[in-house]
């Protein structure tokens, strides 16, 4: 009974755990709304086929079911409930079969309890479990929307694809997190391990998330407001081009009120005139109304004007016969172009019951009106549109309508002015807000209305006595040609490098207690594991920098977007993570060259209170974030003190110290003090807080790697452990030492020294431009060498804000030819290179290279390297090859558009 009941708790929590998942997951889709980048519950239900078994596949299966089901229609019955939608029992029913397949795989082609730290388990795991098992769950789920009409076939694969991509991220980011909690569960695993995993997948995940929601928002947003732009000028363009029309009718009507005895030949010749000016009037006419007892009389002028007319006529079942008797008419007695209006002369108009209700209204009114939807006569092609009627009389006191025959297609069509417009939907309806009908729509789909109608523009006019809606829905093209997709991108990009990250978490906590076992064994061989672990480290870190240099560039252009007060939050935090990010990754690289004694100190000229005095603007909104206070206690008297030391490195220490400083001091006041020793040997640097202190015995080991103090900096505080250690070997590199002393809940200062070698102070540079007050980048024409779209979609965007001229090149060879090709047009000539170095076909250093051979102006046109490597050796390669200056990956937009400056600062002393 126990195991009973055992197994029906653990079907209900992966019913429960999977539908709440399931339903939070939903959040991420795509702004179609049918497919997820992400989709965590696969990993979920992978995991517990794993560890319970093929049975809880059911479970899956219901859990599946009851996501996809909509639980707000009112009307839904039991019947309903399980038969309304069938789709959703295909989906769930791939889902189970994914799982079920990927737990089969992995047990038959790997090891049946799934070692997440062996490689090999983990190679399957990557291969078998994620995209093969997807597989099926995306085919068969986007086959059954496309098959009962849900999405139409222009995005079954787009569907599909999402949906694949979808599940095999959510495997590899969610299954080893599930078994990891087993395996802890069942104390196979111990909890570091796990929370190591757990909160760097996490993470890096929640923070991949709030990009992507940020940047969905965004998108929504802009495509909102291009549509209302776009829909606000198609609306008005068809609006101003119908009352151009309408002008027409007027113009004809005050021609025909002056004119006594108006005989065919004047009115054609009036007519011809104002038509040829217009290309949305078919028709023009003047419709005499009389009474019965005038009729013969005017049979008689029709006949002698038009030999082929019968008289005042009407029609029946599409037959041409004589108007019985009324007592009033209102027939065409010109029209012109005679030819295709053949059988419209005579036509007695107060027959139709829309016109005649048209006519009505304008003589009721006095004022000019239009008819409903009609079916033009005129062009059998494009047929739809309306008459306008607009009353008068004649000087010989003879009542009638000037009429014009109006084509809505060809002003739709005319209106349609751009690209862009031309790919929307453009629909006509005529009635009021309770009652309308469609005249006439263009580029219309159903399908494409159900999923796009949340983006559209609806403009409303009114002539005479008829309200005009004009309603413009965006459709698959427009949005292929306006979204830019960058929130999917995000998404799908961060996420496989979530799920990456992942994985080399696993293979590194593998590496570790594989490191742990060989200790217990061989201590002698730590020294060498512990190097090869810490070159693994640097490896990986550098080759992260180059895809967060896109989360980072995105973030950055969204940034300078106009987004609200809550929006700027999320990104701040967002961007601030990331930066984070950045910062352990800089501390692991040079953790690694330290072990490798690689890293070099390259002393220059630096102005030591110049760079203090940067410091503290450096940490100033921080600190009134904190309501802190920022002392600089310079005690030099020469303020423009320069001396020979490692501009770079010395930075990076007073940034750890009072980064330190900050974090760790809730109020109070922190300072940096500078002095020279009495015998001017040494200088001295300390950072004095008023923050919790340290205690005596963990001031003994603060300086050591990975060091997080025990007390209450570890439960209140983050960080890596890194910063100390790195700063301590920095400034012994520099020649110096330093120290700490502090007194618990007193607060802490940190000294520490370097030699002092003062040298003569430079030469003040004249002209210089260091940033954009001082010089205006507008006008500048750049010519950006960069493969990666992300890359240049950033470059592009920020240059763009600075009213640069942006000219794109995806690789060393399009460069040169673009440069060949300006030679020869006088509107333009570029002024700067903004050059990628790893590019296909031709790379940027050989490019630049090529550039420097040249026997043209361009021979010595400033270059700025964009890269992700940051070894000095790399650099100095660049420059000595001609690279005017150096920009590291991830780009920050002030240290690209400082460099900017830098350069064109250099070119400004030249011409002086």
């Amino acid at each position: 009974m126990s195991y009973f009941f055992r197994k029906i708790g653990v079907f209900l929590f992966v019913f429960v755990v999977y539908f709440t998942s399931g339903k939070l997951s939903l959040y991420l889709s795509s702004i179609d709304g049918y497919s997820t980048p992400v989709w965590p519950p696969a990993g979920f239900a992978l995991g517990c086929v794993l560890i319970f078994g093929n049975w809880i596949g059911f479970a899956v299966f219901i859990g599946a079911y009851f996501t996809n089901t909509n639980f707000s229609n009112p009307d839904l019955n039991f019947i309903n409930f399980f038969l309304g939608n069938p789709q959703n029992g295909f989906i769930s029913l791939g889902n189970s079969i994914s799982a079920l397949l990927g737990g089969y795989l992995l047990k038959k082609y790997s090891n049946p309890k799934l070692n997440l730290f062996s490689v090999r388990d983990l190679l399957s795991f990557f291969v078998l479990a994620g995209p093969t098992a997807a597989i099926f769950s995306s085919l068969i789920g986007s086959f059954s929307l496309f098959l009962f009409g849900i999405i139409y076939q222009d995005f079954l694969f787009h569907t599909w694809f999402t949906w694949w991509l979808g599940d095999s991220i959510g495997i590899i980011i969610f299954t080893p997190i599930v078994i990891l909690i087993y395996k802890w569960i069942l104390k196979e695993e111990t909890g570091v391990r796990l929370l190591l995993f757990i909160s760097s997948t996490l993470g890096t995940f929640v923070l991949t998330l709030t990009i992507f929601f940020v940047t969905r928002d965004w998108e929504k947003e802009f495509i909102r407001y291009r549509i209302k732009s776009d829909g606000q000028i198609i609306s008005s363009e068809i609006e101003n081009r119908i009352f151009e029309n309408l002008r027409v009718v007027k113009s004809l009507g005050s021609f025909i009120s002056l004119q006594k005895n108006l005989n065919k030949k004047e009115f054609d010749t009036y007519a011809k005139s104002i038509l040829d000016e217009t290309e949305s009037v078919s028709a023009l006419s003047w419709n005499l109304s009389i009474p019965h007892s005038k009729r013969n009389s005017f049979e008689a002028q029709l006949r002698s004007d038009y030999p082929g007319s019968i008289g005042i006529n009407t029609k029946k079942e599409y037959q041409t016969q004589l108007s019985p008797r009324n007592d009033q008419y209102v027939f065409i007695r010109y029209i012109y172009p005679y030819i295709g209006n053949e059988t419209a002369v005579g036509y007695d108009v107060f027959s139709n019951p829309i016109r005649r209700e048209a006519l009505v209204s304008a003589m009721e009114n006095n004022q000019l009106e239009i008819t409903g939807k009609l079916n033009l006569v005129q062009d059998k092609a494009e047929n739809v549109g309306f008459l306008v009627f607009y009353p008068l009389k004649q000087s010989d006191g003879n009542f009638g309508f000037a009429t014009a025959v109006i084509k809505i297609t060809s002003i739709i069509k005319k209106s349609l002015i751009g690209s862009d417009q031309n790919n929307l939907c453009v629909q006509v309806w005529e009635g009021d807000t309770n009652q309308t009908t469609e005249v006439y729509n263009r580029n219309c789909d159903t399908s494409h209305e159900k999923i796009f109608s949340e983006f559209s523009h609806i403009h409303e006019t009114k002539i005479g006595s008829h309200v005009i809606f004009f309603k413009i829905i965006a459709t698959k093209e427009y949005f292929e040609k306006n979204l830019t997709n960058a929130s999917r991108f995000i998404l799908i990009i961060s996420s496989l490098l979530t799920g990456l990250l992942g994985i080399l978490m696993l293979i590194i906590l593998g590496k570790e207690k594989s490191i742990q076992n060989i200790v217990e064994k061989r201590t002698f061989e730590l020294e060498k594991a512990n190097r090869v672990k810490s070159e693994f480290l640097a490896n990986m870190s550098h080759e992260i920098r180059t895809p967060m240099n896109g989360v980072l560039g995105m973030l950055t252009l969204l940034e300078e977007t106009n987004v609200d007060s809550e929006q700027r939050d999320y990104l701040d935090n967002a961007k601030k993570s990331v930066l984070s990010l950045l910062t352990i990754i800089n501390d692991i690289l040079d953790l690694s060259k330290l072990e490798n004694h690689k890293l070099e100190i390259i002393p220059t000229e630096t102005n030591v209170y110049k760079l203090c005095r940067d410091i503290q603007l450096l940490f100033q909104s921080d600190v009134i974030d904190k309501n802190l206070k920022l002392n600089l206690d310079f005690t030099i008297e020469d303020k423009n003190l320069h001396i020979m030391v490692d501009e770079n490195r010395l930075r990076q220490v007073l940034n750890n110290l009072i980064s330190n400083s900050l974090k760790f001091t809730p109020s109070g006041i922190i300072t940096l003090a500078v002095k020279l020793d009495p015998n001017r040997k040494f200088i001295e640097f300390c950072v004095h807080d008023t923050g919790i202190g340290i205690s005596e015995e963990n001031i003994k080991r603060l300086f050591d790697r990975f060091v997080q103090l025990e007390d209450a900096r570890t439960k209140r505080f983050e960080g890596a452990g890194l910063g100390l250690y790195i700063s301590k070997q920095l400034v012994n590199l520099m020649g110096g030492d330093i120290h700490v002393e502090s007194i618990l809940n007193i607060g802490s200062t940190f000294k520490f020294t370097i030699p002092f070698q003062q040298v003569a102070i430079p030469k003040q540079i004249t002209n210089r431009i260091e940033s954009s007050e001082t010089f205006n980048l507008k006008n500048i024409y750049v010519l950006v060498a960069e493969d990666n779209l992300l890359n240049q979609k950033f470059v592009r965007k920020v240059l763009e804000k600075e009213k640069v001229n942006v000219t794109i090149a995806s690789n060393g060879k399009e460069t040169i030819q673009l440069l060949d090709r300006s030679l020869t047009d006088e509107s333009f000539k570029y002024d700067l290179i903004l050059m990628d170095i790893q590019m296909p076909e031709l790379d940027g250093l050989e490019t630049t290279k090529r550039i420097r051979q040249r026997n043209d102006e361009y021979q010595s046109i400033p270059i700025i390297a964009l890269t992700a490597n940051n070894m000095d050796s790399q650099i100095q390669e660049y420059l000595e090859n001609g690279m005017d200056d150096c920009v590291k990956k991830p780009i920050i937009l002030s240290e690209l558009l400082q460099s900017i400056y830098k350069i064109f600062s250099k070119v400004n002393q030249v011409k002086s």
